[in-house]
């Protein structure tokens, strides 16, 4: 495909953000390209009398379809888009300073840093932002670049430059701030989903510590997997009101997986509608799962309950994708 799915989640958000610029373009099938090419005119038959042809060494090949020209975007709409892109990229880069900046405050004050240490920090996070900036996210080709980025741009990544610099005491203090920031992410994260299935179904006695257990385990596993896979598209989103997985499914991770199985190589290049439907049994494979994981805490009806939450509404924003994606017959994925 032209646009990796793994950054399909950026796309989308700039798709949002644009959407009152440009109507959304018709995505030009093989199909639709051959159809739109020219007729090709049979070969017109030698009269009667005209010295038979004496064929060549060279095979005659028929002449290939004209290329259809690509679907751009008015003049005046497409600098406005580039205008909002541009904005968008520093909107971005402020946010992701901002959120490192305070890191390296929380750093500095629990390892009692020294203006060294502090500075060498600094330096990286200059670099990573450097590197963001010169990202256009409209443009494919240059967001191939972002998984390296955003690999590099993690709080482990950050404290890594300490090493090497750090006093004993400085070492102990790093590895109690690391456990500290673990355990507060996999409480927020477990109660996030505590308080959704609250408003789903109603806890009787015992349960709710039950459930947050089990929900604290899954948000450990979730992390986990993060930190080993980001989700670039948070990058974009996070701050601009765009809850990308509300139901901490996996929906980035789950799309990659759907394009790379080799079982599901044939829906890819089948096509949109098929390729989407990869997906949804990917994400379904995910409900269950996280249905299962309650299973020792929830009776049957309340699992029903939740189950279906994560069918009606674990897509969040993926659901209007997907659904287009299944209505355009015959749209074939880009190679």
């Amino acid at each position: 495909m032209k646009i990796p799915i793994i950054v399909g989640g950026v796309m989308l958000a700039l798709g949002i953000a644009i959407g009152w610029v440009a109507k959304p373009l018709p995505k030009l099938t093989i199909t639709q390209a051959v159809a739109s090419a020219p007729a090709v005119r049979p070969p017109i038959s030698p009269a009667k009398d005209s010295p038979a042809e004496v064929p060549g060494k060279r095979a005659i090949r028929p002449p290939e379809p004209a290329k259809a020209d690509p679907i751009s975007l008015p003049p005046a709409q497409k600098e406005q888009v580039q205008k909002m892109q541009e904005q968008m990229t520093k909107n971005i880069v402020a946010r992701q300073r901002q959120k490192f900046e305070n890191q390296i405050a929380r750093l500095t004050e629990s390892l009692a840093l020294t203006d060294g240490q502090k500075a060498k920090l600094e330096n990286w996070l200059d670099e990573r932002m450097k590197a963001m900036e010169t990202l256009d996210i409209t443009d494919a080709d240059s967001m191939g670049d972002m998984p390296e980025i955003a690999n590099q741009l993690t709080n482990e990544a950050l404290a890594s430059q300490l090493d090497g610099t750090l006093t004993p005491e400085q070492q102990t203090a790093l590895a109690d701030f690391k456990e500290s920031e673990h355990r507060n992410e996999v409480d927020s994260l477990a109660l996030k989903s505590l308080a959704k299935l609250q408003g789903i179904i109603q806890f009787e006695d015992g349960q709710r510590d039950e459930v947050y257990k089990l929900l604290s385990e899954s948000a450990e596993e979730s992390i986990k997997n993060a930190s080993k896979n980001p989700d670039l598209s948070s990058m974009f989103t996070e701050g601009m009101g765009l809850e990308m997985d509300p139901y901490d499914l996996g929906i980035q991770q789950a799309m990659t997986e759907a394009m790379t199985d080799p079982s599901a190589k044939k829906g890819v290049l089948g096509g949109n509608a098929d390729f989407a439907k990869n997906i949804r049994e990917v994400i379904d494979t995910r409900i269950e799962a996280k249905v299962e994981k309650l299973r020792p805490a929830l009776n049957d009806r309340q699992l029903d309950a939740y189950r279906n939450e994560l069918k009606t509404k674990g897509l969040g924003i993926y659901s209007t994708v997907l659904s287009t994606m299944e209505s355009v017959p015959g749209a074939e994925a880009d190679e």
